[in-house]
């Protein structure tokens, strides 16, 4: 096993233990930040209470804590050609949410609701039509109706 040997430099001294618990913990924070969706003083709070006390005059101050909080958070640019940003095109499971988009008409729904809604009894002899069309105040709509085979 090779050693290596350090010269000792006039500025050297011990390690700061108190400095290596703020690291964790702004580590810690950092992480949590990047995967939750907690409040930055949510988060904050409850890193702070599992910070032992005798370490605690070594905090940076909360103010820059809450920022690097907000720093770690990743803005998601919106798409140049879609109204709605990245995270309202996604269900909680990570579906698509959005059928369709242009500038006129955005229809929300899942594969998995269409899906539903094929196979649902009391719709499978029905014919759906769609109409759209502009209101009085402007406003874009699109219609369905429902109209049943069996009658």
């Amino acid at each position: 096993m090779d050693s290596v040997l350090l010269e000792l430099l006039p500025h050297s001294h011990a390690p700061n233990l108190n400095k290596i618990l703020v690291i964790k913990l702004q580590n810690n924070i950092k992480a949590r930040a990047a995967i939750s969706e907690e409040l930055s003083s949510t988060i904050l709070h409850s890193a702070l209470r599992s910070f032992p006390l005798h370490s605690a005059g070594s905090l940076p101050k909360s103010d820059s804590l809450t920022r690097s909080i907000r720093r770690q958070r990743q803005i998601q640019s919106p798409d140049e050609s879609s109204l709605l940003s990245a995270e309202l095109k996604k269900t909680d499971r990570g579906d698509d949410f959005v059928l369709h988009e242009d500038e006129k008409l955005i229809v929300f729904t899942t594969r998995s609701n269409l899906s539903v809604l094929k196979n649902c009894k009391h719709c499978s002899n029905a014919l759906i039509t769609s109409a759209s069309g502009t209101n009085a105040n402007g406003i874009n709509f699109l219609t369905f109706k429902w109209k049943s085979l069996s009658s």
